[in-house]
C-alpha cells in the first residue's frame, strides 16, 4: 500500500480538506444513525490527518498522487478506490469505516470547492473565488489559496465546537486493540495516547483562540449557509456510502 520511503513534510494543497472539528461533526452524526463503536469511529475520522511522528505522511495515508481533478492535473483526487483495495478485508471494523469516511467527506469537500471555487487555466490553478464573487490570484498557489479556505473552514469548526455540536473519542485501549488492522504500522500505541490527551486539552484552547473578527462572520469563500448545507450533504452521501458495505 504505502511506500517504503517514508518522509514528514507536509505539503500545501488547495484542496478543500474539512477541519477535525467537521469531521467530528459528520462522525457523531454517523455514529448516531447507524450504532457505530463512537471510541474507533471518531478516531478513525482523524486518521488520515498523520502527526510528523507516524509512519506514514499525510499524502499517502489520504491516498493522494495516483488520481487528478479533470481539467486540472496539477491537484490530486483522493483514491478510494485504492483504499478500498487495501482495506476491504477490514470495513467490518469502525475504526476503518472511520478512515473511510475521513476520505470521503475530504473527496465530497474536494469536489464542491473544484466545481464551485476554483479558477483554472490551462489546467493549472490560477484563482479562487470569494463570498462577494471576486478573485484572488495565486501564483503560490500551494500558499496564498490555501490561506482563506483553512480559516474558513476553521472559523465554522469553532461555531460547531462552540454549540457542542461535536464529541472526542476518549477510549484510547479500545481503539489500541484494532490499530494492527492498519497497513504498514501506520500508528503505535503512544500515537493514540498522545492524540486523544490532544483532543481534550490543546485542541480545545487552539479552538478557542480561532479569532472572528470585530464584526462578527469574516468568510473569505463561504457563506453560513453554504457551510451548513456543505456538512448536511457531505453527511448524507458518506451515510449512503457506509450503508452500501453492509
Amino acid at each position: 500500500m504505502f511506500t517504503k520511503f517514508f518522509f514528514y513534510s507536509i505539503i500545501w494543497m488547495v484542496i478543500i480538506m474539512p477541519s477535525w472539528s467537521i469531521h467530528l461533526k459528520i462522525g457523531k452524526e454517523l455514529v448516531k444513525e447507524l450504532g457505530l463503536d463512537k471510541d474507533k469511529f471518531l478516531f478513525g475520522s482523524l486518521l488520515p490527518d498523520t502527526d510528523y511522528d507516524w509512519k506514514v505522511n499525510r499524502n499517502l495515508a489520504h491516498y493522494y498522487g495516483k488520481l487528478k481533478f479533470p481539467k486540472c492535473p496539477s491537484e490530486d483526487m483522493v483514491d478510494i478506490d485504492g483504499f478500498i483495495n487495501d482495506y476491504k478485508d477490514y470495513l467490518y471494523d469502525d475504526l476503518i469505516k472511520g478512515y473511510y469516511a475521513h476520505l470521503l467527506a475530504d473527496h465530497y469537500y474536494n469536489e464542491y470547492i473544484y466545481y464551485n471555487k476554483w479558477v483554472q487555466r490551462d489546467g493549472k490553478l490560477v484563482g479562487v473565488k470569494t463570498v462577494k464573487g471576486d478573485i484572488i490570484d495565486v501564483e503560490d498557489h500551494y500558499k496564498l489559496a490555501a490561506r482563506p479556505k483553512h480559516r474558513d473552514l476553521e472559523l465554522y469548526g469553532k461555531r460547531l465546537f462552540l454549540k457542542e455540536k461535536i464529541v472526542f473519542p476518549e477510549d484510547e485501549m479500545k481503539i489500541i486493540k484494532c490499530i494492527d488492522l492498519l497497513k504498514d504500522n501506520f500508528i503505535n500505541k503512544d500515537n493514540v495516547i498522545k492524540r486523544i490527551k490532544y483532543l481534550h486539552s490543546d485542541y480545545i484552547d487552539y479552538f478557542l483562540k480561532i479569532r472572528e473578527g470585530e464584526k462578527g462572520s469574516k468568510y473569505k469563500l463561504f457563506t453560513e449557509d453554504e457551510l451548513d448545507n456543505l456538512l448536511s450533504g457531505c453527511i448524507e452521501y458518506i451515510l449512503q456510502k457506509l450503508k452500501e458495505l453492509e
